[in-house]
């Protein structure tokens, strides 16, 4: 530890703004309240501060942040967004570079996110102790009023005085900036600890469950009625989410210039208390009811985040609990309450806002870095309509390589000014060529709609994890595809016809309203004249005058009209949300158990690879625990099929 005096201290600030040629930022006053901003001197630092407005999270993950530029002029042309300064935060508190440090966890744990990588590396942060206590703060609660690491520099202010610690080569190297810096003695070394001790002590507000309780209390405590009387008051306005320094989840989406010839591509926050968070091209939102966000919010800090990457998601800032105007956002009396209404023993474990697995000793360079929303040329080489709402494209990567994708996987096709969409590959896997089967429901897909052989796209992916072909070999396999759901079921039931002797029975089951909406027509009337698949079809119901040689009638009317043995066969569900219910309890009901269902749900899922938050159920990221699930999975996920 070393001391500086407070002039001297002011000579180091305006010595980095000045001279360090980084961009230097720090807490400043903001009316009555305060907030990260440039610094022009050091008399605008506010190292007094209580706490900010916003976390210092926006300039790790900005709140508006451009991922890449498009020029609309050319058939494809895409590049990666410019690199940012470097730059230095001034006056961090603890619990928020604890926020850093899970903010770090959670984006280059796996899928490294090149763009938050090269922010990462191109930030220093002087940290602060904490001088002014928020009434609303629990970081003593929490553990995080105190860090030994996850700063370049850090400082406590004695008034006339500013004691330094050192904690990388970079800090020290800053160091050369200040004048007249000298070693701690014991005695102020004391002090300092003293005063952390003391501030801590301050920041409690009579938190009943410590953070490694909290897992077991919202597990056993799921259906507890403090959701709905807490929920009932929450406007779903997402201010809890935004002023959040653990909350990461964002959206991407394209603008385009006044010049209407170029654009670019941005990532915006995001919040898991907005209504239309969840909300996919059809229209259908999942965890509409406001009780199902607000629960979601407190059970990701609590337990999803921590069965994951091992931290609980919450430091105690207080940041969310003071700007909530019916005063239900705050942990500190939504954990009590829950705890005073539990009839459960509550266990404790080792996660607590510290615990991050992720080692940070591996990570590339950003330059090698992949951009994670970053799409891939492609041409389209054939168009195919199919029924009025649906089209088949086939598409090549412009690099000549395949797409490499299992059965059940999906991509994410990129019309630029358009945005993505998420589709599933209807292609068995092989050759350089790929399907897609495309309903026009949104922007993106309806521009898809009017492009024909020639047009080029992007693409992301393949993401996710699709059939397990392998394990499914020599078992016997009943495919039960509704409606739209025949798309990603396609590419399984060509594989396993393409490699037929390597799979037992096979018996598939296809039906969808009209005949009319039948898609593949050609090969559903093949699979009816071959010998070793059983197959029927069903429609809801048949318009006067149209022929049809299948059955009338919901899906589920299939079952009974076909022979298999239930505890030796495989079935395989993919269909929209409502059918999963009636299908999955007919197949209990014969005798299939649960192990033996496999299903491939939808969600929202804009990234991919499971960092924007919105395909989310429960603990599980759709795009990348799924889209297909075994059933027996997703027991204690009760949000996969309300």
């Amino acid at each position: 530890m070393k001391i500086i005096k407070k002039e001297d201290f002011k000579e180091f600030v305006n010595a980095l703004i000045k001279d360090s040629g980084m961009d230097v930022e720090g807490v400043k006053a903001k009316g009555q309240k305060f907030a990260f901003g440039p610094l022009d001197s050091a008399d605008e630092l506010r190292l007094d501060y209580d706490v900010t407005l916003l976390p210092p999270k926006k300039y790790f993950l900005p709140q508006y942040e451009q991922l890449m530029k498009f020029d609309l002029s050319k058939p494809f042309s895409v590049e990666r967004a410019e690199y940012p300064r470097r730059k230095l935060l001034i006056g961090v508190h603890p619990y928020d570079i604890v926020a850093i440090r899970q903010m770090d966890s959670y984006f280059l744990d796996t899928d490294i996110s090149a763009s938050y990588l090269r922010r990462k590396k191109n930030i220093l942060i002087i940290g602060c102790d904490v001088m002014r206590v928020q009434d609303k703060a629990f970081f003593g609660s929490m553990g995080t009023g105190v860090v030994h690491s996850g700063y370049d520099l850090f400082l406590t202010d004695f008034g006339d005085k500013v004691s330094v610690e050192v904690g990388t080569e970079s800090g020290s190297d800053m160091l050369r900036f200040a004048k007249n810096v000298r070693e701690a003695t014991p005695v102020e070394v004391q002090k300092v600890k003293a005063l952390r001790e003391a501030t801590a002590a301050k920041a409690t507000r009579g938190l009943l469950v410590k953070p490694g309780g909290w897992h077991d209390l919202l597990e056993k405590d799921y259906e507890s009625e403090v959701w709905k009387s807490q929920s009932d008051k929450c406007l779903a306005c997402g201010t809890c989410t935004l002023v959040c320094p653990t909350c990461f989840c964002y959206d991407v989406k394209d603008d385009i210039h006044l010049t209407l010839k170029t654009g670019e591509r941005s990532r915006t926050w995001d919040g898991c208390l907005l209504r239309r968070f969840t909300e996919i091209g059809s229209g259908e939102i999942f965890r509409d009811d406001i009780l199902d966000r607000y629960r979601h919010r407190f059970h990701r800090k609590g337990r999803y985040l921590p069965d994951r990457l091992g931290f609980v998601a919450c430091v105690g800032c207080g940041r969310c609990s003071s700007q909530c105007l019916p005063d239900i956002a705050d942990p500190v009396k939504l954990i009590n309450l829950l705890f005073e209404a539990s009839p459960h023993l509550v266990a404790d474990s080792d996660s607590d806002p510290h615990s991050v697995k992720t080692d940070f000793s591996k990570l590339p360079e950003a330059d090698t870095a992949k951009m994670l929303h970053m799409p891939a040329s492609a041409t389209i080489k054939r168009v195919e309509m199919l029924t009025a709402k649906e089209t088949l494209f086939e598409i090549e990567l412009d690099d000549g390589k395949a797409l490499g994708h299992a059965p059940g996987q999906f991509v994410e096709v990129s019309i630029a000014g358009m945005g993505e969409s998420p589709i599933s590959v209807s292609s068995a896997p092989g050759g350089k060529a790929f399907e897609l089967v495309v309903r026009k429901v949104g922007d993106v897909t309806s521009k898809l709609h009017t492009m024909k052989a020639g047009d080029k796209i992007g693409i992301r992916g393949p993401f996710g994890k699709g059939f397990d072909t392998e394990g499914l070999k020599g078992k016997n396999l009943l495919f039960i595809g509704a409606g739209l759901g025949m798309v990603p079921m396609r590419s399984m039931i060509n594989h396993v016809l393409n490699h037929r002797k390597e799979y037992g029975e096979v018996t598939i089951l296809y039906g969808c309203k009209e005949p009319c909406e039948m898609l593949f027509a050609k090969e559903v009337e093949a699979w009816g004249k071959r010998t070793d698949v059983q197959h029927k079809r069903a429609v809801d119901k048949c318009p006067d005058g149209v022929c049809w040689d299948g059955e009338i009638g919901v899906i589920t009317t299939l079952l009974p009209k076909i022979k298999f043995d239930p505890k030796t066969t495989v079935a395989i569900v993919v269909g929209p949300p409502i059918v999963y219910k009636f299908v999955n309890r007919d197949l209990r009901k014969l005798g299939v158990p649960d192990e033996n269902i496999i299903v491939s749900l939808e969600r929202r899922m804009k990234c991919g690879v499971g960092k924007c938050g919105h395909c989310q159920m429960n603990g599980v990221y759709v795009c990348k625990d799924g889209p297909v699930f075994n059933l027996k999975d997703l027991k204690d996920v009760p949000e996969a099929f309300e």
